[in-house]
C-alpha cells in the first residue's frame, strides 16, 4: 500500500489504510501508536488520522492510551463468539426473508450479485495465502444477504460489526483449504436459496456458521 495518499478523503483513506492494515495483522497487539507517527508515514496532517482512529475505536479495534498513542484490540473468545451468535440472527433472519417472502424481482437481483461474488471468488479457491482477497468476497457475500433486506436496522448492525468481522475471517482463512471450504458452503446456500428452500437453505446456513465457529476456535 502506498505510503503517500492521494488528496482526496483524506479521513477515509487513512481508515480504510488503518482498517486494512489490522485485518492482516501488519498492525501488531501489544504495540503503541502515535497519530503523528502515521500522520508522517502517510503524508497527512494528524486530523485525519485522529478522525480515522476514532472511527475504529468506535468499531472495538483500536484502543487508546492516555497521553501515549493508541494499540490494537485483540479479538477475544467472547468477541469470535458473540459474532457469531448476531451473524446467526442478522444473516439468518435475512436468508430466511430472501427464501421465502422476498418479491422475486430483489430474490432474481440479489441470487444474480451472489453469484458474480462467486465467480470472482473461484479464483481464490485452489489459492490458500491470497487470504485478505478472499476474505473480501467472503465479507461482500455475506453484506449482500442482509443488505436484500433494505432493513436499515439490521444492515446497521451488520455494518457495525464489519470490521471485526473481517479481522477474524482473516485469521480463520489460515486454516488449511478454509478457502475451498468456504466457498462449497457459500455455493449451497446459494442453491438453498435460489431454489426457494427455505429449510435447506437455513440449514447450509447454519453448517456454514457451526464450520466458522469451529475455525474460530469457539462453540456455538
Amino acid at each position: 500500500m502506498a505510503n503517500v495518499l492521494k488528496k482526496v478523503s483524506y479521513k477515509d483513506q487513512v481508515y480504510q489504510y488503518l482498517k486494512a492494515a489490522l485485518i492482516k495483522g501488519e498492525l501488531r497487539t501489544g504495540e503503541i501508536y502515535s497519530e503523528q507517527q502515521l500522520a508522517d508515514q502517510l503524508n497527512v496532517s494528524r486530523t485525519p488520522v485522529r478522525e480515522a482512529v476514532m472511527q475504529l475505536m468506535h468499531e472495538g479495534m483500536l484502543e487508546v492510551r492516555a497521553n501515549r498513542g493508541w494499540t490494537v484490540r485483540p479479538v477475544s473468545e467472547d468477541d469470535l463468539r458473540e459474532i457469531v451468535a448476531a451473524r446467526i440472527a442478522v444473516e439468518g433472519y435475512s436468508i430466511r426473508w430472501l427464501t421465502a417472502e422476498a418479491p422475486e424481482s430483489v430474490r432474481q437481483r440479489t441470487l444474480a450479485l451472489l453469484g458474480a461474488v462467486q465467480e470472482r471468488s473461484r479464483t481464490y479457491i485452489a489459492d490458500d495465502h491470497m487470504h485478505y482477497e478472499f476474505m473480501r468476497l467472503d465479507t461482500e457475500f455475506h453484506t449482500l444477504l442482509v443488505s436484500a433486506t433494505e432493513n436499515s436496522y439490521l444492515i446497521r448492525i451488520h455494518e457495525q460489526m464489519r470490521t471485526k468481522l473481517e479481522q477474524a475471517v482473516f485469521t480463520s482463512l489460515h486454516h488449511t483449504r478454509r478457502h475451498a471450504q468456504a466457498w462449497e458452503e457459500h455455493a449451497a446456500i446459494l442453491s438453498a436459496v435460489g431454489r426457494r428452500d427455505e429449510a435447506d437453505a437455513m440449514r447450509t446456513f447454519m453448517v456454514h456458521m457451526r464450520a466458522t465457529a469451529r475455525v474460530f476456535g469457539v462453540t456455538q
